[in-house]
């Protein structure tokens, strides 16, 4: 028995991997392909297994060696998921022709393909020759790729071997005839790239070890490389987009080209030749220059280059134009890649294929840059005599528009059409070029202009600020507390306009269209807006969904993963965040993954608040890291105090603030430094040893904040004083022609404007409001101790007063003669108040600095709000279940649970409406608490169980038909302030519930309205008779049986109604003959289920109701029925076809309506002012 239970596992696994097998090319959510890393790396964890455990004897040193190289091979997958899912595979005893069946099926060649490389990779770092071999070659079989085991050992083991379709290869060394040519610090290293589908290797071919994903890659080793991570050379590292855009040049035999021309000192870079176009270059794995003018002088390699020749040239050589440099082609190509690719159309072809997926471009297919939008493979066929074409869609995720109109099937294009792969990606038709141009929205240059900011009271923090950053740069933001810093990011991100002055992104006011823009900037301010109870992957998960609710599963599953490799947090991903103090993970993965979190959106510009402010040195890297990486093709601009010389090293750009916002300095950092030093020299300041030795941001503010002596600590310099000087300098350098830099310039001809955001769908919608609610449930229920309060409060407190108030009239306690079931009721619904009114009462609170930093990405509100008060709701109604559950038991009140707790949760859905919309309000979280007593008590006050409403204070005016001559309330009336109080209906509802709907009733009911319907007839038939005395009959007997129990109880009331509703005189006396014996001295039915108390409340409420000496139609408490507003008739008591029923509804359906809407409108104005409010922080 023991060892069938351990072999259910594997047993689990054969039955997958055959279902898988048989139905995984016909349903394909079946092999779960969704992109995720897990299931493309435990597919290759099986397999690895399989054969290993092939081999007879495979000590735990084996083994352990196995599991470091899948560590190896998979650094972004969590080591304890792979070593659990690689024991368990060891475990299965899997065949090899089982896991290959399940790896093959539903996959194509080029898939295939992919895992034979990988696979082979795997063995070749085992160092078995064994497994390479034989091995091997079963391997490419069960794949169903017979006669390739010997072309792919060849492609990883003999070095320079080219591969062949459907998988290339591309080959980078310093030597003569590489395909991608290295710098001489290179020397003796050779390595190739091959790409098959998305799998990428770097096959080490040289005699020289490489650093590939941080660890040494010796001659000979082969090692997956994916987005985001470096291979490091001696000349420097060379990054995973770098690749694709040679693996992309590689696989389509194309060239991109551009055109270089000079204005004032700096490179203009266009992909459109015009008048003053002075250079052509080609760029592919090399790059082919061509100069367009005589008077042009390029000169590269202290050669001068004339037109008519055309010279091959690599992306480290570095050139001069006119004068101007040195230059390198690198830096062209980076500018390029800010712009688009353009994809030059062969006259030849009629038809070509475009994608966004690199694992479906095949060759001579156009590859669009990944990523930007949702994967799609196009068809356009076209005419170069005609300057039209056709674009048919082979396969969208995500629907595409054409000139703004949605494109299904085969449509027409012209010259100049527009093809929106979303608001961002697009590709122009230049048929008359002979071109197609890949467009894509992004922000390259920032204009600060002149900007000053002056508040009421602190006067002006910022003055007269102009600089200028371009894509690719990191900004550091220098200067004392006070000076502006952060103000000047929040000016930067939208958030608050200048009192004079502009801001410029792309030569667009960014106060002009500030909705249009600010989807491309994040800020990311220094506070911390983790969720404890979340894991590190989630939080990049729900980042996704909020920033970018199109995406579909798979494609939301490869971006977090991107993401989570990115910055380096893969073996981390589902552990907790915890809190600050917790230290579940560092302070440096905390800041990392807080940058994070934007890197899932559009954004270009990247606002960052003090990153590094409390770091330790090692963490400090890691997040300096990080930021170097996001800005190889965005914008970061961060501010910081006092950072290390290394750290501000990092940056190109810095900008020194001094007190009241001054502009002391901005420029590059060893700029600064000479500036600095020369002011020093120049007013005689004497710089500490420490400062001159440490240099950096220390050696700037000893010189800006020079006291005038030592024994006065004013300054010596006013902040006035060192802007005006730093204002001279740079007039002086722009007079004498020395510009900023002479990094690349590009003209960006035909790119996208700002595009308005994209209507959100209604699944957009519902997968925003998901996110919400799954973090606010997250929120309660991970945390132990917030968990365990929550589910043994309602318990605790039903404890509490169900024993207090367990009390009878009689000797030995009942239901019936149970004194305090009013009370019990009241304090119930004063529990579901309160469950709601401290569930919520902080929660948009701790949300604040969280919704202004998805306040760019605009906040779904209502999905905010609706998701809130829904989790909180539904959690509150657990613990009132929990309450009722043990205060019902004890005090003995039967079937009524689903109906209390129906009142309970629409009593809490109040509070927990009210506690939100306090939490809007509230500045603190003590003060958003402190507001619970001031909703609570009042409604204790005014529901009208403490005190009846006849004997509250008489001078308060009620209002003037609720009272009688002397001024005080009518028997049965409502003072008015009473009726906006929630706890009055709610207590009302659970008092007429508990009289009107216990079981004994609803029987008698039935019972009843049939003796009502049979008395409206004015003559009654023999049968009618009998059946009517026989209901009359059963009116008697239902009060007088007994019971043991109350299921015994239940089911002999129901068998009384039965019996007369059926009306068969001798069935139902042979009921009653056998009720009575079986209850002969025991508690009657109706004791059970009916309280005396409950009874008094309703008889002297239906007595006022019923009994009314005047034609108005008044609303008495707690009777069962109350009056519509229009439902007056206007007869008397004594009129002929009078009714007291008339006109009204029972009191359960009113206020449950007036409950509902007392909890709709508080969320409707949370809503309305959050969103005025967030809008107004934007």
């Amino acid at each position: 028995m023991i060892r069938w239970f351990f072999d259910i596992p594997s047993k689990l696994i054969h039955w997958r991997l055959n279902l898988v097998r048989t139905l995984g090319a016909y349903v394909p959510w079946l092999r779960r392909d969704d992109g995720s890393m897990k299931v493309h790396a435990g597919t290759l964890v099986d397999l690895f297994a399989t054969i290993l455990s092939g081999r007879r004897h495979l000590s735990a040193r084996d083994a352990d060696a196995a599991l470091d190289i899948l560590r190896y091979t998979f650094p972004e997958v969590e080591h304890r998921w792979l070593s659990n899912r690689f024991e368990r595979s060891m475990r299965a005893n899997l065949t090899v022709a089982d896991v290959l069946a399940s790896a093959a099926s539903g996959r194509d060649e080029t898939e295939r393909m992919a895992i034979a490389l990988e696979v082979l990779s795997l063995l070749i770092n085992t160092g078995d020759p064994r497994m390479i071999g034989e091995l091997f070659d079963q391997v490419t079989y069960g794949l169903e790729l017979p006669g390739t085991a010997n072309l792919l050992r060849q492609l990883l083991m003999t070095p320079d071997v080219e591969a062949q379709e459907p998988a290339y290869s591309v080959g980078f060394s310093a030597g003569i005839g590489a395909e991608v040519s290295l710098p001489e610090q290179d020397k003796g290293i050779s390595f190739r790239l091959i790409r098959c589908s998305r799998l990428v290797l770097v096959v080490n071919d040289g005699s020289k070890p490489i650093v590939v994903r941080g660890r040494h890659l010796a001659p000979g080793g082969v090692m997956p490389l994916t987005n985001g991570q470096v291979v490091l050379l001696p000349s420097g590292p060379l990054s995973f987009e770098d690749f694709a855009f040679f693996l992309d040049c590689k696989r389509s035999g194309k060239q991109e080209v551009c055109y270089i021309s000079l204005d004032n000192g700096a490179l203009q870079i266009s992909r459109v030749r015009s008048r003053a176009s002075e250079v052509r270059v080609n760029m592919g794995l090399a790059c082919e220059v061509e100069v367009l003018r005589p008077e042009v002088e390029f000169m590269v390699d202290g050669r001068r280059l004339y037109p008519g020749e055309n010279v091959r040239m690599a992306y480290y050589s570095s050139f001069t134009l006119d004068g101007e440099g040195p230059f390198s082609m690198g830096e062209v190509q980076n500018s390029m890649s800010d712009i688009g690719r353009r994809f030059r159309l062969d006259p030849g072809t009629r038809k070509l294929r475009v994608t966004n997926l690199p694992e479906k471009a095949r060759k001579g297919d156009m590859l669009l840059t990944p990523g930007l939008a949702s994967g799609v493979v196009l068809e356009v066929s076209f005419s170069s005599a005609t300057n039209s074409g056709w674009l048919e869609v082979v396969e969208a995720s995500m629907p595409l528009l054409l000139n703004g109109r949605p494109v299904r099937g085969r449509v027409s294009l012209r010259d100049g059409d527009v093809v929106h792969l979303n608001a961002y990606h697009a590709l122009r038709c230049r048929f008359s070029a002979g071109v197609l141009d890949e467009e894509y929205h992004a922000i390259r240059t920032l204009s600060v202009e002149g900007v000053t900011k002056e508040f009421m009271r602190s006067g002006r923090v910022l003055d007269n600020i102009d600089l200028t950053v371009k894509r690719g740069e990191m900004v550091c933001i220098l200067g004392p507390s006070g000076s502006g810093k952060s103000t000047l990011l929040s000016m930067l991100a939208g958030h608050l306009p200048p009192t004079r002055g502009c801001i410029r992104y792309n030569n667009q006011l960014l106060y002009s269209a500030p909705d249009l823009i600010r989807p491309y900037i994040a800020f990311i301010p220094r506070e911390d807006i983790l969720d404890a109870a979340m894991s590190v992957s989630e939080h990049i998960a729900q980042a996704t969904i909020i920033r970018r609710p199109r995406l579909t599963r798979s494609e939301r599953a490869r971006r977090v993963n991107a993401i989570l490799k990115f910055l380096g947090l893969t073996h981390i991903a589902s552990r907790r965040v915890g809190e600050m103090n917790a230290r579940t993970i560092s302070d440096g993965e905390r800041t990392r993954l807080n940058l994070g979190l934007d890197l899932a959106g559009i954004a270009d510009v990247f606002l960052l608040d003090e990153p590094i402010s409390g770091l330790s040195t090692s963490d400090a890297k890691l997040v300096m890291q990080t930021m170097l990486n996001m800005s190889r093709d965005k914008m970061v601009i961060a501010t910081m105090h006092r950072p290390s010389t290394a750290i501000l090293n990092q940056f190109q750009k810095v900008l020194v603030l001094d007190h009241g916002g001054q502009m002391a300095y901005w420029g590059d950092v060893p700029g600064m430094m000479r500036y600095f030093r020369k002011a020093a020299v120049d007013m005689a300041i004497d710089v500490s040893e420490e400062a001159r030795t440490a240099g950096g941001a220390d050696y700037v503010f000893e010189v800006l904040e020079a006291p005038l002596s030592w024994h006065d600590r004013r300054r010596r310099q006013h902040p006035r004083l060192w802007q005006e000087r730093f204002e001279g300098y740079r007039f002086r350098n722009v007079m004498g022609h020395h510009h900023e830099g002479g990094a690349p310039r590009t003209l960006y001809e035909g790119t996208l404007e700002f595009p308005p955001a994209p209507r959100r769908s209604v699944m957009q919608l519902w997968r925003l409001f998901r996110i919400w609610a799954v973090r606010t449930f997250l929120g309660r229920v991970r945390s132990r101790m917030g968990l365990y309060t929550m589910l043994l409060e309602g318990p605790v407190l039903a404890l509490l007063i169900s024993l207090t108030l367990r009390a009878s009239s009689s000797p030995e306690y009942t239901f019936a003669t149970a004194l305090h079931i009013p009370s019990y009721l009241f304090l119930a619904i004063i529990v579901a108040m309160f469950f709601g009114l401290t569930g919520a009462a902080s929660e948009v609170l701790k949300d604040r600095a969280l919704l202004k930093r998805e306040g760019n990405a605009k906040v779904f509100v209502t999905g905010y709000v609706l998701a809130k008060a829904l989790v909180l709701t539904g959690l509150s109604a657990v613990q009132s279940a929990l309450f009722l559950w043990v205060g019902n038991a004890i005090l003995e009140i039967h079937e009524m649970f689903l109906i209390y707790l129906g009142t309970m949760t629409l009593t809490a859905f109040i509070g927990v409406s009210l506690s939100l919309l306090v939490s809007v309000f509230a500045k603190t979280e003590r003060a958003a608490l402190n507001m619970v007593p001031l909703l609570l008590i009042p409604q204790i006050l005014m529901a009208g169980a403490i005190v009846r409403f006849d004997e509250m204070n008489q001078f308060i005016p009620w209002s003037a038909h609720r009272t009688d001559e002397h001024g005080r309330l009518k028997p049965g009336r409502v003072p008015l302030v009473a009726e906006f109080c929630p706890l009055r209906y709610s207590f009302e509802m659970m008092v007429v519930d508990q009289a009107s709907k216990n079981v004994w009733e609803r029987e008698r009911e039935t019972i009843q309205e049939k003796v009502d319907e049979l008395k409206a007839q004015p003559h009654l038939n023999n049968r009618e008779f009998e059946e009517f005395k026989l209901l009359k009959m059963a009116l008697l007997h239902i009060a007088a049986i007994g019971a043991d129990d109350p299921e015994q109880a239940k089911a002999a009331v129901r068998q009384v109604r039965r019996a007369a509703v059926n009306g068969y005189e001798k069935s139902y006396r042979q009921v009653i003959a056998g009720l009575e014996q079986q209850g002969k001295g025991k508690p009657s039915v109706k004791s059970f289920y009916v309280n005396d108390r409950i009874v008094m409340l309703d008889e002297s409420a239906e007595i006022q109701r019923v009994s009314r000496d005047t034609l108005d139609r008044p609303e008495i408490f707690l009777a069962r029925r109350q009056p519509l507003p229009w439902g007056n008739t206007g007869k008397a008591p004594d009129d002929p076809g009078y009714s007291a029923d008339e006109g009204t509804v029972p009191t359960p359906w009113k206020d449950s309506l007036l409950l509902f809407l007392m909890g709709v409108v508080p969320l409707f104005i949370t809503g309305r002012v959050l969103k005025r409010r967030l809008e107004k922080a934007r």
